[in-house]
């Protein structure tokens, strides 16, 4: 039948094609890959949240377990010369018995009638507070949203350059098409 119109069909570029080149089928892979990966990047965040909260979930354990919180007591204000916080001199006794004395500025840690909460390490020695679980999980979960958007990002850009590179051999391709036919098909008296 002559007049019957060909339905195109899904994966048209697959099929051999006397119009097919080899940069539509590059193209057509690339395509597919682009799909897969970035159908794949979620799990990438994922992975990375996972394990991230884990290693941070062992350091909120580890620091809990070598930190202890002790009541310190206010022994007297001293003047540091700054103009913003004055120094307070803290006295508390260490996990291991000892007593310690230090020097803190005013604005670290709230004082409550006189007595205040610090976080020591076994030998008495004053630290920064431990990580908690609430801020570990928001690291890890922030660590999972980076990474997944870092490899779309990764991707998208991977695929920008892939796909311009395929287009200057797509253009090369056409020029040297049209220097082996020439253009002489629209002039008059060339036979075309």
């Amino acid at each position: 039948m002559r007049g019957r119109t060909r339905v195109t069909r899904p994966g048209w570029r697959w099929r051999r094609n006397p119009l097919r080149r080899r940069t539509d089928v590059v193209e057509t892979w690339l395509a597919l890959l682009f799909a897969v990966l970035l159908c794949a990047s979620p799990l990438f965040g994922w992975w990375a949240d996972r394990s991230v909260g884990r290693a941070l979930r062992h350091e909120v354990a580890t620091e809990h377990s070598e930190r202890s919180l002790v009541t310190a007591s206010l022994a007297r204000s001293k003047s540091s010369g700054a103009k913003t916080h004055p120094a307070e001199q803290l006295r508390w006794t260490g996990p291991d018995g000892t007593s310690h004395t230090a020097s803190v500025s005013s604005d670290v840690e709230v004082v409550q009638q006189g007595r205040i909460k610090i976080w020591t390490d076994h030998e008495g020695r004053l630290v920064p507070p431990p990580l908690d679980s609430a801020t570990a999980a928001t690291h890890a979960v922030l660590a999972g949203v980076a990474a997944g958007s870092a490899a779309v990002g990764l991707l998208v850009i991977s695929r920008q350059l892939l796909m311009w590179r395929l287009m200057l051999r797509r253009l090369d391709s056409w020029e040297r098409e049209w220097a082996r036919v020439g253009q002489d098909w629209g002039r008059a008296g060339a036979g075309g």
